[in-house]
């Protein structure tokens, strides 16, 4: 054999070690938790009012950028005048809350990581309950940002959608 022939044989030992490394860590695959939960509120105090459960919210979207949902349900009879309300999201609190006599609205901001926990996206949802006469109505709207639809998807595919209205206990 050739030198040459040599060098091209230690080369590709060398490519090949380096592969089988890379795939020894491609295939060996972990599931983790990361990250810690971190509770603002407990419900412990709070009366449930309504319950929305969709098990997953069904978003539409005409230009790819707003995405909207409305659900009607049963008619209650709400006034937002002589009780504190506030929204809970999968027992999460809601910021930005307004209420008035017959409509309750909210912000969520719900962030998702990546397993180096870096923030890939944040996926800002607004929450509008308008309680009729006949019906009451929601309407969720989210804006689609570096694929925040698409991990909120993966999200209630896994912890479902739950949302929640409850009285603060104190009168306003």
């Amino acid at each position: 054999m050739k030198w040459y022939s040599y060098l091209i044989c230690s080369i590709l030992i060398v490519i090949g070690t380096f592969c089988t490394i890379e795939l020894v860590d491609l295939f060996n695959v972990q599931s983790g938790e990361y990250g810690s939960v971190i509770n603002y509120e407990t419900q412990e105090n709070y009366e449930e009012f309504s319950k929305f459960d969709y098990g997953t919210i069904e978003f539409d979207t005409e230009d790819y950028n707003t995405y909207k949902n409305i659900t009607t349900f049963g008619a209650q009879q709400f006034d937002g005048t002589k009780e504190n309300y506030t929204l809970f999201f999968n027992g999460q609190p809601l910021n930005n809350i307004v209420q008035t006599a017959g409509r309750i609205n909210g912000d969520l901001s719900l962030k998702f990581y990546d397993l180096n926990g870096e923030e890939i996206t944040t996926a800002n949802i607004h929450f509008v309950i308008e309680y009729l006469a006949s019906a009451t109505k929601v309407t969720a709207t989210i804006t689609n940002t570096d694929n925040s639809v698409s991990y909120l998807n993966a999200y209630m595919e896994i912890n479902g959608a739950v949302l929640q209205v409850v009285t603060k206990g104190d009168n306003l």
